[in-house]
């Protein structure tokens, strides 16, 4: 299934070539947040905003439409694969400062370990790169109106932004394009079946195109697309705009990203429909989740020898959650569940496939359990997340087991 796809190929960007790049943050060059970036760069006179994504992504025309998500204004773009050919092009910058970033902020950290090597003394990776900018609305990157330029004929948006979208515009027309059985939650995977958007309807992409007309849904309409992963929804829009829609808006990263986010945890009950009996969490409600909870149980489902870092892809090995104890078996899991009352608050996490996550919650929650919390895009979110991510910084201290990994 492609959105399940989407996770596998989100991590292997982030871990590609490069699992340990964040040991030479303030090492080689200086890795700094978003807001911080900016602040920097409203100070300096002369600079390189420098993007070491695809021309592609840089100009929002890739074939992978998840990629287009914009562009900082004033960037120059240099493909990471090109940079180490193209060094004359921007010597002149060598004791000028160069802000360098990418998508997720893997790339842009190869391209600063290369500047750095090669004679640049004011290097600053921008932690987090397109994604973080997307993810962010402009009360959290007040930066974010003035500096983001997108080339798309629809908008992204994400948690804040989309729930302001859905309670303030009444004649908003929200669309899931999963599947039937995801749109109910009743497919086969745990992972896809954590409810909806109240008030979507279900157009499957499948059948698109054949199905839309006989909803009757006017083109003066705003529309609001999603999917589960959000990697597919941005590939119905030619179709929306061939019907002269022109208010589409795309729910950035999908209705997983939207529904674990902190910041719209409290609208929850108003916003969706037929969620799960265990809560999805992203890395900064997880963080202070195991901040304030002193008797929380935190649970690890990956494989052995990823919790004792003895896989043999070396992008598996991530530490673990301190104090979690391996749960991968039916029956380690049910000796667990003998051994705790249906009070006891547990925070569950897997590794980069997330179905042992969603098993063990759904097994959980069938038990009777009611303090079950998932950390729905997994462990290696939740490391990325504390390098990446300003408020989710203090998670660094809450993992363990991987000295010289990161």
């Amino acid at each position: 299934m492609k959105s399940c796809l989407l996770v596998i190929s989100f991590f292997v960007v982030l871990t590609a070539s490069a699992q340990l790049a964040f040991k030479n943050d303030n090492v080689l060059y200086n890795a700094v947040f978003l807001n911080d970036a900016f602040r920097l760069m409203e100070s300096e006179k002369d600079f390189l905003l420098l993007d070491v994504r695809s021309p592609g992504e840089y100009s929002d025309t890739s074939t992978h439409t998840a990629l287009n998500i914009g562009r900082l204004k004033g960037a120059k773009n240099i493909d990471v694969n090109a940079v180490a050919g193209r060094l004359s092009e921007i010597n002149g910058y060598k004791d000028k400062p160069v802000f360098i970033y990418c998508s997720h902020s893997q790339r842009s950290r190869r391209v600063s370990k290369l500047l750095s090597e090669n004679g640049f003394k004011k290097i600053y990776n921008i932690n987090g790169g397109m994604s973080v900018v997307n993810e962010m609305d402009p009360s959290r990157f007040p930066y974010k109106d003035k500096v983001l330029e997108v080339h798309t004929n629809y908008k992204n948006i994400a948690s804040v932004e989309a729930a302001d979208l859905i309670r303030n515009t009444p004649d908003l027309v929200i669309i899931d394009i999963r599947g039937e059985p995801e749109f109910a939650s009743r497919d086969t995977l745990a992972q896809n079946n954590i409810g909806r958007l109240k008030n979507a309807i279900n157009i499957p992409q499948a059948v698109f195109t054949d199905k839309f007309d006989s909803y009757h849904i006017s083109a003066n309409k705003p529309v609001l697309l999603y999917d589960l992963y959000g990697d597919n929804s941005m590939d119905v829009i030619p179709f929306l705009r061939s019907k002269g829609f022109t208010r589409i808006y795309n729910l950035y990263e999908g209705l997983n990203a939207f529904s674990c986010d902190h910041a719209v945890a409290n609208l929850r009950t108003k916003l969706f429909n037929n969620q799960p009996a265990y809560r999805l969490i992203d890395p900064q409600a997880a963080i202070t989740l195991l901040s304030s909870q002193a008797n929380i149980l935190v649970v690890d489902t990956r494989p052995e020898e990823e919790f004792e870092n003895k896989a043999p892809e070396s992008f598996h090995n991530l530490g673990r959650i301190k104090n979690a104890i391996n749960i991968n078996t039916t029956e380690a899991l049910e000796k667990l569940m003998q051994q705790h009352t249906k009070d006891q608050p547990i925070l569950v996490y897997g590794g980069m496939s997330p179905e042992s996550g969603y098993n063990t919650c759904e097994a959980l929650a069938k038990k009777g359990f009611k303090n079950v919390y998932l950390l729905s895009q997994g462990l290696y979110r939740f490391v990325w997340a504390t390098a990446n991510v300003e408020d989710c910084k203090p998670g660094r201290a809450l993992l363990t087991n991987h000295e010289g990994l990161y």
